[in-house]
């Protein structure tokens, strides 16, 4: 029988509104002007053609008045939605995080370039040297469009599908969690072996989706399941408590076992599976390249406690060394964790070779996207793809190297695709 209280109950209401809220807020309001002007001086080339590329494309899957209407509605809602964004930041980060002299600044880039107060601030386009590059970034808003015109369609999608995506390392031999169940909303899927839960930690996610949305992990304590939903699950009522869950919510869940970090990590034992994020470019001749990576170290709250932020770091894609500390998503901390006992706060990530080659299969495999980034877990047993993401962000690459992405070889395969579309 699950036990929550009304306090969890009200809680889990009031983040679905939030997300559903911010989905919408950043989704619909905070897209810019549908138009595009060069800085001055210009920027990489390419870069400046992508931006050109992505304005152009804006609302170009619908009817020429629909879209027409949409970006007036877009041009529109711009500056109100600058200001209120600019308000937010400054009542949650504090004064410190949105100076009043940055603030005219901050609303230029917005109104001129076409860049999110968030952005501007996270990457301090303030700064001169930053400033001079502010073409050469990627923007959430501008990348989701850009990849949308790369990517061609692909059925069956094994990054969209994640259990497609498990058939596919399946079918070249990659390593990903093994899928013990599954549940729809019209009924099982995939039963347990056994028909009943097995008793350890299990992880949750949806068949479909993006980022947490709709994760669950569930932490086994020898007589029932404690879950980050602020419950508790008897062992016999698992089965149940999911198919509820699949049939109220109307998509497909996937029970997996909750993986472990490589003991080389010195993660803790108060901490999720930290997944590095590498993201990789498929050039035009069939290269994978691996353009940047990072890692994130989250920590479990105790139940009815507030998650702690995650813990980020950059990692060099070539040798799979730390390039820093992991540091906290806000930038303003630095951790005490190390990579190892024995290793200074640069330690190399365990067999990040593999880790390469892992991508590069699959990267391959889906030879459909141009651009991807996949989620690797380090385990003990050696790393593990844990999925792929068509609509990545070079946030947290831009914020913690202080680089645009343009100055990477990311900018060198955008150029050969962009050229091939030309030619097409």
């Amino acid at each position: 029988m699950v036990q929550s209280g009304i306090a969890g109950t009200l809680l889990t209401l009031r983040v679905r509104w939030q997300i559903r809220w911010s989905a919408f807020f950043y989704g619909r309001c905070l897209v810019g002007f549908p138009w595009f002007w060069p800085a001055r001086p210009p920027g990489v080339p390419v870069m400046i053609a992508a931006r050109r590329m992505a304005r152009r494309q804006f609302g170009r899957d619908h009817h020429p008045l629909y879209r027409a209407l949409a970006q007036l509605l877009a041009a529109l809602i711009w500056p109100p939605a600058v200001l209120l964004q600019l308000c937010m930041l400054r009542y949650f980060g504090g004064p410190q995080a949105v100076p009043i002299k940055q603030i005219p600044g901050a609303l230029w880039a917005a109104l001129r370039h076409n860049v999110a107060p968030g952005e501007y601030y996270a990457y301090g386009l303030w700064q001169p040297d930053r400033k001079v590059n502010i073409d050469n970034y990627l923007y959430a808003r501008e990348g989701l469009r850009l990849f949308k015109v790369l990517n061609r369609p692909s059925r069956p999608n094994p990054i969209d599908d994640k259990l497609t995506f498990h058939e596919m390392c399946k079918a070249h031999a990659l390593p990903s969690p093994e899928i013990l169940a599954a549940f729809a909303p019209t009924g099982k899927l995939l039963a347990f072996e056994t028909g009943r839960a097995p008793k350890r930690d299990l992880f949750v996610k949806p068949r479909i989706g993006v980022a947490s949305n709709g994760a669950e992990h569930f932490r086994w304590h020898g007589a029932d399941f404690e879950s980050d939903r602020y419950c508790r699950v008897r062992h016999e009522d698992l089965p149940d408590y999911l198919a509820t869950r699949a049939r109220t919510e109307n998509r497909t869940l996937l029970v997996q076992p909750a993986l472990s970090n490589h003991p080389k990590l010195c993660a803790g034992a108060n901490a999720y599976l930290a997944p590095a994020r590498v993201v990789t470019g498929l050039s035009s001749n069939g290269d994978v390249v691996p353009i940047f990576a990072h890692i994130d170290f989250f920590y479990i709250p105790g139940i009815n406690q507030k998650p702690a932020a995650p813990r980020k770091a950059l990692i060099d894609v070539t040798s799979g060394r730390l390039m820093s500390a992991p540091r906290e998503a806000d930038g303003a901390k630095s951790s005490n964790h190390q990579l190892g006992k024995d290793s200074d706060e640069g330690g190399v990530l365990p067999d990040w070779d593999t880790v390469l080659q892992h991508t590069k299969v699959a990267h391959q495999a889906c030879s459909n996207f141009v651009f991807l980034g996949w989620d690797v877990a380090f385990t003990e047993h050696g790393p593990m793809l844990l999925e792929g993401n068509v609509n990545w962000t070079a946030s947290d690459y831009q914020r913690l190297h202080g680089q645009p992405l343009g100055h990477t070889k990311f900018a060198d395969i955008l150029a050969m695709r962009l050229r091939d579309l030309v030619s097409a």
